[in-house]
């Protein structure tokens, strides 16, 4: 459940993940919910801050308008599979619980075939995948830190943020239905 919240809210990213906030700043985030069991945001425009996953360091997929090869697309579809959705590449995260507070994860990077047609294809996918795995580990760093602290007998839960935590809010009244088995309920969300 923490690594979910945790893939949901973006206002840890310039104390946590400096290097993403060079391409995906909290300032261009934006809500783009729509009905369903998912929660979702964007970031547009992505920045070019010289990393691995800037939007020029490779072409965009295929068939993509000019907004969309500019955007990625943040989507946890509920409960467990996670993704971010770059103009060149997919980087999915697919949470397993194996026991009470222990959590595996698998991940995946996917790419469009015609990545291939380019030269130095292999050190672009293999930066895409280092990027990704360094950002994940500092995700798990502070999930297992916020693990630690909401053990904590004086730990009595918190307010949501309005700006930052609509998705938690969203995927909180998921698993509290699911808990109830009212699994029918999807709360509907306005696009933007």
């Amino acid at each position: 459940k923490l690594l979910a919240e945790n893939f949901l809210e973006y206002y840890h990213l310039p104390s946590v993940h400096p290097a993403l906030c060079k391409v995906s700043g909290v300032e261009e985030h934006i809500r783009t919910q729509g009905r369903g069991k998912y929660m979702a945001f964007a970031t547009n425009p992505l920045t070019n801050g010289g990393t691995a996953i800037d939007p020029d360091v490779a072409p965009p997929m295929p068939g993509l308008s000019p907004h969309d090869a500019e955007s990625a697309r943040h989507v946890l579809i509920y409960p467990n599979v996670f993704m971010s959705i770059y103009p060149h590449h997919i980087f999915r995260v697919i949470l397993e619980p194996t026991s009470a507070g222990v959590t595996n994860e698998r991940t995946h990077l996917l790419v469009h075939p015609s990545i291939f047609e380019l030269d130095d294809a292999d050190a672009i996918i293999d930066g895409f995948m280092a990027f990704h795995t360094h950002v994940n580990s500092e995700d798990m760093d502070i999930c297992e830190s916020v693990q630690r602290g909401i053990h904590a007998s004086p730990y009595r839960g918190g307010r949501y943020s309005f700006r930052f935590e609509e998705t938690l809010h969203r995927f909180h009244n998921m698993v509290a239905d699911s808990l109830v088995g009212n699994d029918m309920h999807v709360p509907a969300g306005d696009a933007e």
